[in-house]
C-alpha cells in the first residue's frame, strides 16, 4: 500500500513538473467535439426582442467534416432540409419544390433567424490544424477550472481570425467561447452550459449562443438525443436524397 501511495505521489508530481501545452489542451478539445460520424436530434430555440421564442427541432446526420444532412422535424418546418457538401450549402422547400445554394452575404444570415449562422454549419469543427493557440491565465466558470486559450487563424477561409476559449480542465470541453471579426470586434459569445459523456467522449448537451451584432438575440440548442461513430450510407449526402 506504502508503495502504491509512493507512486502516485511521484506520478503527481511528475505531471505538475510538465503541464500540458497550450497544442496539447487544444488538441484533446478538438479530440472531444471532432467525430467519425454522428445521428443526433437537435432541439433549438430562438430568442430576439420583442417576438414569442421559437422551438424548431431537427434531425442530422453528419459524417466527417465535409458532410452533412438536416431535416425539421417541427411542424411549421417539417418540409425544409438542408444538404452540406464541403463548403456548399443546399437549401430544399419541399413544400414549393425549389432547392437553392446558400452563397455570398447570405451565409452571414441566421439559420431560421437563430444566432448560428448558415457559415457556422459551414465551418469544420477541426480547430486544431486552423489556429494558432496561446495560454493565458487559469480562470474559474462556474466553479470549475478551466485553462484559458487564445486562438488566432493560421489560415484565411475561416469565419472567426480570433477565438477566446475556456476550457474545463476535468474533461477538455470548451464551456465558454468569444468569436471575434478581424478587426478585434466581438460577434459572437457560445456558453455551454451542460455537458454529458458518452463513454468515450464528452460532448455539449445544453448549449447557448448569443449573436453580438443583434442585441438580445440569443439560440438555444439541446441535443435531445446523438449516436457517435455509427455507419450512414453515401446516398444520404446527395442532391437526390435532399429532393426526395
Amino acid at each position: 500500500m506504502r508503495s502504491f501511495l509512493v507512486l502516485v505521489f511521484i506520478l503527481v508530481s511528475f505531471s505538475q513538473l510538465f503541464p500540458l501545452t497550450a497544442s496539447e489542451i487544444l488538441k484533446k478539445v478538438n479530440d472531444n467535439l471532432n467525430f467519425k460520424s454522428a445521428i443526433m436530434t437537435v432541439r433549438m430555440e430562438i430568442s430576439v426582442p420583442n417576438q414569442k421564442p421559437k422551438v424548431k427541432v431537427f434531425k442530422s446526420w453528419v459524417l466527417g467534416e465535409d458532410k452533412a444532412y438536416v431535416e425539421f422535424l417541427n411542424s411549421e418546418d417539417k418540409n425544409i432540409r438542408y444538404l452540406k457538401l464541403g463548403k456548399k450549402l443546399w437549401i430544399y422547400d419541399k413544400s414549393e419544390n425549389n432547392t437553392f445554394l446558400i452563397s455570398g452575404h447570405l451565409l452571414k444570415q441566421g439559420m431560421m433567424g437563430s444566432a448560428i449562422s448558415y457559415e457556422d454549419m459551414l465551418e469544420s469543427e477541426d480547430i486544431y490544424s486552423k489556429y494558432s493557440v496561446s495560454l493565458a491565465d487559469d480562470e474559474k466558470v462556474s466553479g470549475k477550472d478551466c485553462y484559458v486559450l487564445i486562438l488566432k487563424a493560421k489560415v484565411e477561409n475561416v469565419s472567426y481570425p480570433y477565438r477566446k476559449l475556456w476550457v474545463q480542465k476535468e474533461n477538455f470541453i470548451p464551456v465558454r467561447e468569444e468569436l471575434f471579426a478581424l478587426n478585434g470586434r466581438l460577434l459572437k459569445v457560445v456558453e455551454i452550459v451542460e455537458i454529458r459523456d458518452y463513454g468515450n467522449r464528452y460532448y455539449p448537451f445544453r448549449s447557448i449562443f448569443y449573436d453580438k451584432l443583434r442585441e438580445g438575440t440569443k439560440t438555444e440548442i439541446v441535443v435531445e438525443n446523438v449516436v457517435f461513430d455509427v455507419d450512414i450510407p453515401d446516398s444520404i449526402f446527395t442532391r437526390r436524397y435532399l429532393e426526395r
